[in-house]
C-alpha cells in the first residue's frame, strides 16, 4: 500500500485494476452472448413477417465469435444471401378439370410468403428434382421450349434480416449496456466487499 493511502482508496484502486485487466475478456464475451442473442431474436423476428420454419432460418443464421480489430472488439450476424425457394415457403399446388380428356391438369400455385398474405398464380407450377440441388421448385414459363422456364424465389434471409437490423441493433445495445453495468458491478463488490461506506457506478 502507498505510503500514507487510505484502505478504502486502496480497495477502490484494486477493484479499478481488476476491472481493467478484465476489461478486454469480458467486452470480448458480451459481443458473444449478444451475437447469440441477436440470432435468436432475429430468428423470431423474420419468422414473425415470413412464413419460413424456424429451423430453416437458423440454418441459414450463423453468429460469429467476438474478434478484436484495433482498439476495439467486434462481432457479427451472418446471413445467406441466396433468395429462398418458393417451396420452402407453405404452397399448394392447384389442379383443373381437364376439358380434353378425363381427369385433372395443374392450375397453378396458391402459397404464402409474407405471413397472412397468400398468393395464387396459375402461371406458376411446380418443377421437381432442379438440377444441382435435387429439391422442387416453382418456376414459370418463359418461353415455349422444354427448358424455357425460370425457377422463382422469395427474399433471402440476408434480406429479411436486413429490414430488421435497426431495430434489433437498439435492441441488443441496450441490452448489452446493462449486462456490462451489471457485470462490472458484481466484479467490483467481490474485491472491494460491501462495505456502504464505498460508492461506486452511482
Amino acid at each position: 500500500m502507498a505510503r500514507g493511502m487510505s484502505r478504502d482508496v486502496q480497495i477502490q484502486l484494486d477493484a479499478l485494476a481488476q476491472l481493467s485487466g478484465l476489461a478486454r475478456q469480458g467486452s470480448r464475451e458480451l459481443l458473444d452472448a449478444g451475437a447469440k442473442a441477436g440470432r435468436e431474436l432475429t430468428i423470431r423476428r423474420i419468422g414473425q413477417g415470413l412464413a419460413l420454419e424456424r429451423s430453416y432460418i437458423a440454418r441459414h443464421l450463423r453468429a460469429t465469435s467476438a474478434v478484436q480489430k484495433g482498439d476495439s472488439w467486434e462481432a457479427r450476424i451472418q446471413a445467406t444471401r441466396r433468395g429462398v425457394l418458393l417451396t420452402r415457403f407453405p404452397y399448394r399446388q392447384l389442379r383443373a378439370a381437364n376439358r380434353s380428356k378425363s381427369g385433372t391438369k395443374r392450375a397453378g400455385i396458391s402459397g404464402e410468403i409474407v405471413r397472412g398474405r397468400r398468393y395464387t398464380q396459375p402461371r406458376f407450377f411446380a418443377i421437381p428434382k432442379l438440377r444441382g440441388s435435387g429439391a422442387t421448385g416453382i418456376a414459370v414459363r418463359t418461353g415455349k421450349g422444354r427448358n424455357a422456364y425460370k425457377v422463382l424465389r422469395g427474399p433471402s434471409v440476408s434480406q429479411a434480416f436486413q429490414l430488421h437490423r435497426t431495430d434489433l441493433s437498439d435492441e441488443l445495445q441496450r441490452e448489452l449496456a446493462q449486462q456490462y453495468v451489471q457485470r462490472v458491478r458484481a466484479i467490483y463488490s467481490a474485491t472491494a466487499g460491501d462495505d456502504p461506506e464505498l460508492v461506486f457506478l452511482e
